[in-house]
């Protein structure tokens, strides 16, 4: 077998080209979970152990899918502002705040490229919880933690602000 080379390498974009219509899909799931989730939070009607609620097994997947869109959402980004030679850079984004080391006070916003890696590379993921009528629901943002050479990290994601700033960079490409 040969390896095939296209005749127009060289001559056009190189790489992966991930369907940026997919991610479109995964950004509105990813809201939906998030927007959703006081409403399930109203129709519970036990506690957790305490009888059978559907709803409950329905949210355990909530999860492991926050988990699974946010990943898939920011390689997409990552390998499509690589291929752009980190084209991301040119235009402001702020998807929420990062403080690059937790023993020192200071907050810097954190912008699409930054969430992306702060994702990726996140040993800690807590999503932010608020109650209503006894249940907890999902307010729309994250906590990452993770540590960058000698410094532990932490990032709040604004879910709402990174639907946003992912639909204007990333889904242009």
């Amino acid at each position: 077998m040969a390896e095939y080379i296209n005749p127009q390498e060289g001559i056009t974009k190189e790489g992966h080209f991930p369907n940026t219509g997919n991610a479109l899909l995964e950004l509105y799931r990813l809201l939906t979970i998030f927007l959703a989730s006081k409403d399930f939070a109203k129709l519970l009607t036990n506690y957790p152990g305490e009888g059978y609620d559907p709803f409950y097994k329905i949210q355990e997947v909530e999860s492991d899918e926050i988990t699974r869109l946010l990943l898939s959402l920011a390689i997409t980004a990552r390998v499509i502002d690589d291929r752009e030679s980190r084209v991301f850079e040119l235009v402001g984004s702020n998807c929420g705040e990062i403080q690059r080391n937790i023993h020192n006070p200071d907050i810097e916003v954190l912008d699409l490229r930054e969430a992306c890696n702060k994702i990726i590379h996140a040993k800690k993921v807590r999503c932010d919880i608020d109650e209503i009528n006894g249940q907890t629901y999902l307010n729309p943002f994250i906590y990452l933690y993770g540590k960058h050479g000698a410094n532990n990290w932490k990032a709040k994601l604004y879910i709402i602000n990174f639907a946003k700033e992912y639909v204007t960079l990333v889904c242009n490409f």
